[in-house]
C-alpha cells in the first residue's frame, strides 16, 4: 500500500471551545458524530485569546471568558457566554463518554502565546502584570494582539505572557501541575501544550523596526544567556527554555506525548538562533504551516530532528470562523483530491482572500514518500475566532463534508 493511502493510527478532531463555549451536551453530540465515522481523539483546545474553559481549583477566579478580547472586534464575541465554563466534574464526565465511543481527549492549554484573557484576569485578580513587552534599548513597549479593528479594549493587552517573569512562570507552571494531573487521572496521556503565534504576524509593536520582532527582547536574551552560560544565546532560548519545562512537568506526571504547534519551533530565520539550547526531541510536532523559517521547516526537517509529526495542514485541515469569509479556503471535493495525510504542503495556488497569507512555493520535504511510524496521526481543525458566527449544531452541520472528507482520507 503506497503511503498516500495508508490509513494513520490517531485521527484527531481539534474543537477550539475556548473563544467559543460549547456546552457538555454539544461537546457530546459533536463526539457522536465523528466518533461513528472514524475520528478517534478529541483535541479540546480550552484556553485562548478571549477564554479560558475549564474550571481551576487552585485560580477560581480564572475560567470564563470575556467577549471584549475578540479579536474581530466585540461585535463578534458572545457576552452572554462570558462566565460559562466546563467544570472538573462536567469534564470527567465528557472524557468517560467519549472513551464509552472509541475516542480520547487530549488538553490543550495554549502558551505562551494566545494568552491575552488569562492576563487580563490575572492583573484584575492581583494588580500584577505577567505580560511580555519588547525591550530595546531600554525601552519596552506591550506585545499587542493585533485585531481588524484595532479593538482599544484588547489592544491594552499583550498577547503573550512573559516567559521571565517568575510569577507568569510560575501561574502557567501551577496550572499544568493542576491540570496535568486531573486529566492523568481520568486516563488521559496525551497534552498540547500550544507555542503557536507567539508574536503574530504583523509588525506591530516592534520598537526598533529595522530588527524582527524577536531581536526586539533584550531581556529575554539576557535571562537566556544568564541561564544556560552562553553568550551565543539569544531570545529565543529563553523559548525554548519554556517550552521544554512544560514539558518536563507534564512528563513527570506520565504523559506519554506533549505536542505543539510548528510555526515557533526550531525558528531561525528571524531569532539570530544558533543552537545555544534545543527543543526536548520527545516534544511532537503538530504541523499546520509552512510559512515559518522562510518554508525551510518542512515534515521531512522535523523528522530529521527526532520528533514525531501530526499533519494538520492549513487549508484542508482548517476550518475558521472568520468574520464575513467563508470558513474554508477550499471545498471538500478539493481535500479528496489533493490531500493526503503525507502530505503537509497545501497546493501552490492557495492563499488567503485578502492575499496577506500567501504559501511558499511547494517543497519536496513536505511530501513523505515511505512509510514511517513517525507520522503519527492527522487532524481536524475547527476554529472559532468569531464566537457569535452559528450556533453549535448549525457549526457542526456546516463542517461536516470538510471533517467527513479528512477522515475518509486519514482512513485510506
Amino acid at each position: 500500500m503506497s503511503t498516500a493511502m495508508s490509513p494513520v493510527k490517531e485521527r484527531i478532531f481539534m474543537l477550539d471551545c475556548a473563544r467559543k463555549y460549547f456546552t457538555p451536551t454539544q461537546i457530546k453530540s459533536l463526539i457522536d458524530r465523528i466518533s461513528v465515522i472514524g475520528y478517534n481523539a478529541l483535541n479540546l483546545h480550552l484556553s485562548d485569546i478571549c477564554g479560558f474553559r475549564i474550571e481551576s481549583k487552585i485560580y477560581p477566579w480564572l475560567a470564563g471568558g470575556d467577549h471584549t478580547l475578540c479579536h474581530f472586534g466585540r461585535e463578534y464575541g458572545m457576552k452572554e457566554n462570558d462566565d460559562k465554563y466546563i467544570t472538573q466534574a462536567q469534564m470527567a464526565d465528557i472524557v468517560r463518554y467519549a472513551a464509552e465511543r472509541g475516542m480520547k481527549v487530549i488538553p490543550s492549554i495554549d502558551s505562551p502565546g494566545h494568552m491575552t484573557y488569562a492576563i487580563k484576569r490575572y492583573l484584575l485578580e492581583y494588580g500584577v502584570d505577567i505580560a511580555a513587552h519588547f525591550c530595546k534599548n531600554g525601552t519596552s513597549a506591550t506585545v499587542p494582539y493585533v485585531n481588524a479593528k484595532k479593538d482599544l479594549d484588547i489592544m491594552r493587552y499583550s498577547r503573550c505572557i512573559d516567559i521571565i517573569n517568575p510569577a507568569a512562570c510560575e501561574f502557567m507552571f501551577n496550572l499544568h501541575c493542576e491540570l496535568g494531573q486531573f486529566f492523568y487521572e481520568l486516563g488521559c496521556r496525551d497534552f498540547d501544550i500550544g507555542g503557536d503565534e507567539l508574536f503574530g504576524w504583523q509588525e506591530d509593536g516592534v520598537i526598533d523596526k529595522s530588527l524582527p520582532k524577536w531581536q526586539n527582547l533584550d531581556h529575554w536574551q539576557e535571562y537566556a544567556q544568564k541561564v544556560t552560560g552562553n553568550d551565543q544565546a539569544v531570545a529565543y532560548d529563553a523559548f525554548i527554555l519554556y517550552m521544554n519545562k512544560l514539558c518536563e512537568i507534564l512528563r513527570s506526571i506520565g504523559y506519554e506525548s506533549v505536542r505543539m504547534w510548528n510555526d515557533d519551533a526550531y525558528r531561525k530565520i528571524d531569532t539570530g538562533w544558533q543552537g545555544a539550547t534545543n527543543l526536548d526531541s520527545s516534544i511532537e510536532i503538530q504541523y499546520w504551516c509552512p510559512l515559518t523559517n522562510n518554508g525551510e521547516n518542512t515534515a521531512r526537517f522535523y523528522l530529521d530532528c527526532g520528533h514525531a509529526i501530526y499533519n494538520f495542514i492549513n487549508p484542508y485541515a482548517y476550518y475558521t470562523l472568520y468574520p464575513d469569509d467563508a470558513p474554508s479556503l477550499i471545498t471538500p471535493d478539493a481535500i479528496l483530491k489533493e490531500w493526503h495525510p503525507y502530505l503537509f504542503a497545501p497546493n501552490d495556488s492557495i492563499c488567503t482572500t485578502d492575499n496577506t497569507f500567501v504559501f511558499p512555493p511547494f517543497n519536496p520535504g513536505n511530501l513523505i514518500t515511505e512509510p514511517t511510524d513517525m507520522i503519527k496521526g492527522a487532524g481536524f481543525c475547527l476554529w472559532c475566532d468569531t464566537p457569535s458566527r452559528f450556533e453549535a449544531d448549525e457549526l457542526f452541520d456546516l463542517a461536516s463534508p470538510y471533517y467527513t472528507a479528512l477522515i475518509k482520507k486519514m482512513l485510506g
